[in-house]
């Protein structure tokens, strides 16, 4: 069974800023019908995540990634083409992003939990716990302002744990943690995949992809370059822009 499934998705956004209807019509469209100031940001993607599967999704700055994720979380409607979803999806992309400067560390947990539909009677009874796993057990009344960039991602994550949802989409959620912090990220994702969660992770780094992604999607411009088995795509992507496989530690 799926989880998610993208067929021939298409996503345009218009790339000035004339007003909308008939401004917008006369502007963008020429004598000969072709669109003139259309940016296709996704052109005809389709693939399939079944249920339990990690995709990672890779890509340049502009590839089509982060519109990819929030075409497949519902923030956005396809321009053509049809998203099919099996399950309770969440969509990270940022951890901390939502979190309010004067509030506590405790004051937070309760907010960002309601932010992302965490019964408050669960935040309450694994306060302690979630305070713990951050490594923030001396600064529970501090302020959120007051904590330094390791700490709000630590902070977030931990939170974020207590997530009821079959489906997450990861937009480069981890790219501001530090090794220990992706270190400990890892141990909680080993359990998610043990619980048959589907992951789908979009990223720069490829050290999350390599470990726990069964498939990549790699996008250039808004079209699929490629999509298949995580170690064959990543070695051609490499190949292609001429980039040296980091070395495991021994």
């Amino acid at each position: 069974m799926h989880a998610i499934q993208v067929d021939k998705i298409k996503k345009r956004f218009f790339v000035n800023s004339r007003p909308p209807l008939f401004g917008l019509l006369k502007e963008n469209f020429g004598k000969n019908g072709k669109s003139q100031d259309v940016f296709y940001a996704l052109d005809d993607i389709s693939f399939e995540i079944k249920k339990g599967e990690w995709l990672g999704v890779i890509g340049h700055n502009g590839a089509g990634k982060t519109t990819l994720l929030k075409l497949v979380a519902g923030l956005l409607q396809p321009d053509a083409g049809k998203v099919t979803r099996n399950g309770v999806i969440t969509y990270l992309s940022g951890f901390g992003i939502g979190m309010l400067e004067e509030l506590t560390v405790k004051e937070n947990i309760f907010m960002y939990g309601a932010i992302y539909g965490i019964e408050r009677e669960t935040l309450g009874k694994n306060l302690n716990e979630i305070i713990a796993w951050a490594e923030l057990e001396k600064f529970s009344e501090t302020k959120f302002k007051h904590l330094s960039s390791g700490m709000r991602g630590r902070l977030a994550f931990s939170t974020t744990r207590y997530l009821d949802s079959e489906i997450f989409l990861m937009d480069e959620a981890l790219s501001a943690g530090d090794a220990s912090f992706r270190e400990k990220c890892a141990k909680v994702f080993e359990g998610y995949r043990a619980d048959g969660k589907s992951f789908m992770i979009a990223a720069h780094s490829f050290d999350m992809i390599e470990k726990f992604c069964d498939r990549v999607l790699w996008l250039s411009k808004g079209k699929v370059t490629a999509f298949g088995d995580t170690e064959i795509v990543l070695e051609n992507y490499r190949k292609a822009f001429g980039i040296e496989k980091k070395k495991k530690d021994q």
